[in-house]
């Protein structure tokens, strides 16, 4: 890793990072959706900067013609033959200290590994809590669960360890709800509506693609940036669905009761944080009619 590849990646990074959210948040975009597929662009485009940079063709341009470049000489070796043993003589070596790119190189891969862990870890929590739950039996969940999906359902789990519902895994995907949210059965209707809008746009798949870009650009605060306007931007868009098919007062309601401070990174939950919990109802009991896609 040489310096001029460094601060490419982190330029060339951050334009790509910049220029999605740049172009999220313009008024052509209304619709929560549209602007959640502006970050996934970006995202993507992040992905494949790494084999962009190592594996496309180095285009050079040739400052003189042909005609006028005057041809390399082939350069002669300074010295050759071989090195016998010589009677006195004695040979000794010390271990090299590593080279600052070595060092920057180390550097990286420290902050990539602790990214990708952090997300491993949250994906072994989901799957051990999926696999110790038990399959939620209960009219009050499974009648609006065959309402909203009558062909690919997910799979309903009860696990004790989760706070706020949520869902993870490509579809049909599993959804996991706690003991006290199964307390509430008249928030079941918006509970579903959510997670199951995150299932069927496989928001799970672009938040795992994300974290893997942010693990490969850690060193870059506008890619941060962009993981964490991607996130919340996808709740917005799971509202949005939601309320096609949920009462917004309802579903309002659901919200404030859900309101947990936990916060899993390697899932889709329906809670956010606190900070967001206002700016999501202000904004639910303002929706406009859903515009068409762009």
């Amino acid at each position: 890793m040489s310096p001029e590849l460094i601060a490419g990646l982190f330029c060339k990074s951050g334009v790509i990072a910049g220029v999605g959210l740049l172009l999220s948040c313009l008024p052509g975009f209304r619709a929560a959706a549209d602007r959640v597929d502006v970050l996934r662009a970006a995202v993507c485009v992040l992905l494949a900067l790494p084999l962009l940079v190592f594996f496309a063709p180095d285009l050079r341009l040739e400052l003189l013609p042909a005609a006028f470049a005057e041809p390399a000489a082939a350069s002669a070796p300074v010295w050759q033959g071989s090195v016998t043993p010589v009677e006195g003589l004695s040979l000794s070596s010390s271990i090299r200290p590593p080279s600052p790119m070595e060092v920057m190189a180390a550097i990286w891969l420290f902050g990539a590994v602790l990214v990708l862990g952090r997300f491993a870890l949250g994906v072994a929590a989901l799957w051990r809590w999926t696999r110790t739950g038990a399959p939620v039996t209960d009219p009050a969940w499974t009648t609006p669960l065959e309402r909203l999906a009558p062909r690919r359902r997910p799979r309903l789990i009860s696990a004790s360890a989760v706070e706020a519902p949520l869902s993870w895994g490509l579809s049909p995907g599993v959804v996991l709800v706690g003991r006290t949210c199964l307390s509430h059965p008249e928030t079941a209707g918006a509970v579903l509506a959510h997670e199951l809008a995150h299932i069927r746009r496989s928001d799970w798949l672009f938040l795992a693609l994300s974290r893997l870009a942010l693990a490969l650009f850690w060193f870059n605060p506008l890619v941060w940036l962009l993981n964490a306007t991607l996130a919340s931007r996808t709740e917005d868009a799971a509202d949005a669905a939601a309320l096609a098919v949920v009462d917004r007062r309802t579903y309002a309601r659901a919200l404030v009761g859900l309101a947990a401070d936990f916060r899993q990174s390697s899932a889709i939950g329906m809670a956010g944080s606190a900070q967001s919990l206002t700016r999501r109802i202000t904004r639910i009991m303002n929706a406009r009619p859903a515009s068409r896609p762009r």
